[in-house]
C-alpha cells in the first residue's frame, strides 16, 4: 500500500467518525469538508461558489450541500444548523456560510478530536 499508512489511516477513520457522531450519522462527505472550510477560513470566504470551484464540483451540488449546513436545507427539509447566511455588505447577491452558536459549539468538540 503507498501514500497511507495504516497509522494515518486510523485516525483520519477515527476523526471521521468523531465528526459523524457529534453533527449527524449521514452526512455527506462534502458537507464534512465545507464545514471544515468554515472553520479553517476568513469570515466572507466559504460560499456555493467558492466550494464549486476548490473542489470541481457543480454549482447546484455546492449549493445543496452549503444550504444543508444551515437551518433549512430546503423549504420542507431541516438542516443541520452550524452555519448561517450571511451577506457580502457591497454585493447582496453573494452569501457566505458563517458559523452559528451550535456550530461554534461542534468547533469546539471537534477540535479536541482533531488535535
Amino acid at each position: 500500500m503507498t501514500g497511507i499508512n495504516k497509522q494515518g489511516s486510523s485516525v483520519f477513520i477515527k476523526r471521521l467518525l468523531a465528526f459523524r457522531e457529534e453533527v449527524w450519522e449521514e452526512i455527506h462527505p462534502l458537507q464534512m469538508i465545507a464545514i471544515l472550510e468554515v472553520l479553517s477560513s476568513p469570515s466572507y470566504t466559504v460560499s456555493a461558489q467558492y466550494m464549486s470551484d476548490k473542489y470541481g464540483i457543480s454549482q447546484a451540488s455546492a449549493s445543496r450541500h452549503c444550504r444543508k449546513l444551515t437551518h433549512r436545507a430546503s423549504p420542507t427539509t431541516d438542516g443541520y444548523g452550524l452555519c448561517e447566511w450571511i451577506f457580502d455588505g457591497s454585493d447582496h447577491r453573494t452569501k457566505y456560510l458563517s458559523l452559528t452558536a451550535k456550530g461554534r459549539e461542534t468547533a469546539g468538540y471537534l477540535g479536541r478530536v482533531f488535535m
